[in-house]
């Protein structure tokens, strides 16, 4: 007779998580429409990812506006990681394949209305032509559009982070690419597929200001959601209970260039011994992680703390241990 597995029913605190997680996912995804919408495409920066493959089309010339182009890849790359990655990962960047196009063509319909609302449109910044020149305001607009887009973009990408979400987007080309590719690091690929979005557009663009206006976007976002994702801290720890610890284990050294411990314990219910992987890892290892577990088992249970400081082989040292590793050098 084949082994029968009981349903649990979720407790108030389970739903109460989940309604907030979903909620802080919508949020973040609607932050991050804020930036791309008001900063990034009125700009036409060029920072990465989708906003920055719709710029590209723009001057390209083709006949598209930026929304739809990206919700188009948004779309599309969502099935590819659904068919590619499996229903257990595609279903963390379902809300925000769903909200975010949506939340573009609201943000675009609002300001509209409310032409304001750009900075391109802004009145402030008409009059000080009369005082500066209309080349210098010109060149003002695309920089406060880098800044307050990165800054936008940045805290929209962490809020859906901490709701345990992922914006998807060029993010699964990257787990695609490490799949098959096994020798390249996510880190790797993320950095890589963003370089030749860019590099790309700098082509199209003929403008190197422009260009290094997007690139200092990008570089802001990615300070931003490092302050509000991770705080001070810039590594985690992973203690995860299953059974599939030698696939775990595998697929975390292979993919993550990490090593693991491996410790025994003992449920303190049934009594049950069983196998806990304990490792630490960066905030760019987090949705790499998910997906390793969820493809391996999907019961397991595992909790994900901040680390206040990691020292050590594939770590940096403190202050003090760098101090002390040099003067014994020297010896």
């Amino acid at each position: 007779m084949g082994k029968i597995f009981k349903f649990k029913k979720p407790t108030k605190n389970d739903v109460i998580n989940e309604i907030k997680n979903a909620l802080l996912v919508m949020v973040g995804t609607f932050v991050l429409a804020l930036g791309t919408e008001l900063f990034i495409i009125p700009s036409g920066l060029d920072t990465g990812g989708l906003s920055g493959i719709a710029v590209c089309f723009k001057y390209a010339g083709f006949p598209f506006e930026p929304e739809l182009v990206i919700t188009i890849l948004t779309w599309l790359l969502f099935f590819l990681g659904l068919i590619v990655l499996g229903w257990q990962f595609s279903v963390k960047t379902l809300i925000s394949t769903i909200f975010y196009p949506v939340a573009l063509y609201f943000i675009k319909y609002l300001s509209s209305v409310f032409p304001w609302l750009l900075v391109t449109n802004s009145e402030s910044l008409k009059v000080l032509i009369d005082g500066l020149g209309e080349v210098t305001i010109t060149a003002l607009v695309p920089l406060l559009s880098a800044v307050f887009g990165g800054v936008f973009v940045g805290a929209g990408c962490a809020i859906t982070f901490l709701g345990g979400g992922s914006t998807g987007g060029v993010d699964i080309i990257t787990f695609v690419l490490c799949k098959y590719i096994k020798a390249l690091k996510s880190s790797v690929s993320f950095f890589m597929i963003d370089a030749i979005i860019v590099v790309v557009g700098f082509f199209f663009m003929k403008d190197i200001v422009l260009c290094l206006e997007g690139v200092l976007s990008a570089f802001i976002a990615a300070i931003v959601i490092d302050k509000l994702f991770l705080g001070s801290s810039k590594s985690f720890v992973a203690n995860i209970v299953t059974e599939k610890y030698e696939e775990i284990t595998k697929d975390i050294i292979e993919k993550l260039d990490r090593t693991t411990s491996l410790v025994d314990i003992q449920g303190g219910y049934t009594k049950e011994s069983k196998k806990m992987i304990m490792f630490s890892f960066s905030m760019r290892d987090y949705s790499t992680l998910i997906a390793i577990v969820s493809k391996h088992d999907k019961r397991a249970f595992m909790t994900i703390s901040k680390a206040h400081d990691i020292s050590g082989e594939g770590f940096t040292f403190k202050p003090s241990d760098k101090i002390e590793k040099e003067d014994i050098e020297k010896e």
